[in-house]
């Protein structure tokens, strides 16, 4: 038994296992993400909620933004209303032309143009104009139709309208977005490396990789945490993720190199920068664009 238990302490041991930096998501934060995916790919349709536009349900779903109006019928400014149900797919029956891929001039947008989902409301007449003309009473048919009518549900108050003007540039020179260490690279076959993490301090400014018009900037994306998603033309957006502080708003129009926000680990659990680039819609490698 002494031989034995000599034997045994002097077998070598195995290093432990380690994971390459970054590359493992928690646990909880896992799950959720591979329901939401599950979710994506059964779901041909997407409810607008308030808040929403049409460039975060594209970003959502990895939809151009010009395809959904297509689908959808929604002309520019691409205003949407929260309940209002976007397909995700072509109509059936319906043959579409396809969008554009060009790096054209983006047309700007109209002022006092809300890019989020808001809630159409009616004018409030003049109180003189309500003296002078007063309403025919009802009948006892009208009366008992108003009755047994369902009251309308209570929607959240539409968000502000901003003006907004969309840069015209064609070529664009990317420029690294913070300053930092590459943790993960950009891998198309796997759902969660849509881009690249760039580790950092938290508090470290995030800046604009290249002049635009801020589309979304919040925190509705499951597993961006605070988000800012920025228009460069009708073809390229870029995005940044798990920001601690967001210094810019939706319809704010940015310049190259302006600081946007201040880097975070909201959604997720260290300190980094998710950076994507997407064309037309689709996430690429951002570092055939920008290099550290």
């Amino acid at each position: 038994m002494l031989l034995l238990a000599l034997l045994v302490s002097c077998k070598p041991r195995r290093p432990a296992k380690v994971d390459e930096i970054g590359t493992k998501p928690l646990r909880s934060q896992s799950s959720s993400y591979n329901r939401h995916q599950r979710n994506k790919k059964q779901s041909n349709t997407h409810k607008v909620s308030t808040g929403d536009s049409l460039y975060s349900i594209g970003f959502r779903y990895d939809v151009d933004y010009k395809t959904l109006a297509q689908y959808n019928n929604i002309k520019p400014p691409y205003r949407i209303y929260p309940g209002q149900i976007i397909k995700l797919t072509p109509p059936k029956g319906k043959v579409f032309k396809p969008t554009k891929q060009s790096t054209v001039q983006t047309k700007p947008l109209k002022s006092n143009q809300s890019l989020s989902a808001k809630v159409e409301q009616k004018p409030v007449e003049n109180k003189a104009q309500a003296n002078t003309s007063k309403p025919a009473k009802p009948s006892n048919n009208q009366v008992t139709q108003t009755a047994n009518k369902p009251k309308p549900q209570h929607q959240p108050p539409a968000k502000k309208p901003i003006p907004v003007k969309t840069p015209t540039k064609t070529d664009l020179n990317w420029l690294w977005p913070t300053q930092g260490k590459i943790r993960t690279t950009f891998l198309a076959s796997n759902p969660a490396r849509k881009g690249i993490s760039i580790g950092g301090k938290e508090g470290q400014p995030v800046k604009a990789t290249e002049a635009g018009v801020v589309v979304y900037s919040g925190n509705g994306l499951l597993g961006y945490g605070e988000l800012i998603i920025i228009k460069h033309n009708d073809s390229y957006l870029s995005a940044y993720g798990h920001n601690k502080t967001l210094k810019v708003k939706e319809g704010q129009t940015v310049t190259r190199g302006q600081v946007i926000a201040e880097l975070g680990s909201s959604g997720t659990n260290v300190n980094n920068l998710h950076f994507e680039i997407r064309k037309n819609g689709k996430p690429v490698n951002p570092l055939n664009y920008v290099k550290p």
